[in-house]
């Protein structure tokens, strides 16, 4: 099971060390659902999956069967009137949303922060970063 709280924790130090506009912290709903959703099933498996909203396409994670949403707006959330579809999605079709390069990045920076987060060394005695 994911440790929400890490990944979360993670991805917003990935976040803030990213540059460009696909990775914005301030807005991470509004573009970087695509991304995140990508890097949640390349690390952690199980489906990609998205809703229709005004903007366009949302997209999120199903992984053991729980949705895992790391980029909905809290409102959202909260909302008894935001329904999330479900509709499969191809992990291919979040490409059309971001380059390669930039993906390559953020996934990168996303493991050495989720590593430093977790605390490496329970995984490698003797590792010091």
């Amino acid at each position: 099971m994911i440790n929400r709280k890490v990944v979360q924790k993670a991805l917003k130090q990935t976040w803030a060390l990213d540059g460009n506009t696909a990775c914005d912290l301030y807005r991470p709903e509004d573009s970087q659902s695509s991304v995140t959703s990508r890097l949640i099933y390349d690390v952690f498996g199980g489906e990609i999956l998205k809703t229709r909203e005004k903007k366009g396409w949302h997209f999120y994670n199903r992984i053991n069967g729980e949705r895992v949403d790391f980029t909905g707006s809290e409102t959202n959330k909260l909302s008894a009137n935001y329904r999330f579809e479900d509709i499969p999605s191809a992990p291919d079709e979040t490409y059309y949303y971001f380059a390669q390069e930039d993906y390559s990045t953020f996934y990168m920076r996303f493991i050495r922060a989720f590593e430093e987060a977790v605390g490496l060394e329970k995984y490698r005695p003797g590792y010091t970063a």
